[in-house]
């Protein structure tokens, strides 16, 4: 995946705006990696939930997959965001 990326930024004129595939390109990348990382705090969010609440606590078990879904949901703005902030600046044509 990020060979392609950087092919396709290789071949890109800096002078002129991306191209449609590389923006849709670019902005995957971004929410894909912003969901892996915010799913990885997730899941070590869950872990520490399930160890300490539902282990020792005594809690219901589907408390340990509320922090795996806000973190989910945090990743998913922040490359919201983020995808937004490109396409604002960097995508589409300048004029």
């Amino acid at each position: 995946m990020i060979d392609l990326v950087a092919e396709l930024l290789s071949k890109q004129d800096p002078a002129k705006p991306h191209t449609l595939l590389t923006r849709l390109l670019v902005s995957f990348c971004i929410g894909l990696a912003y969901i892996v990382l915010y799913g990885f705090y997730g899941l070590l969010a869950a872990i520490a939930v399930y160890l300490f609440g539902v282990e020792l606590m005594g809690l219901p078990l589907r408390w340990m997959f509320y922090p795996f879904i806000l973190s989910l949901l945090g990743g998913c703005w922040r490359s919201f965001l983020d995808v937004g902030n490109y396409w604002k600046n960097y995508g589409p044509p300048n004029h």
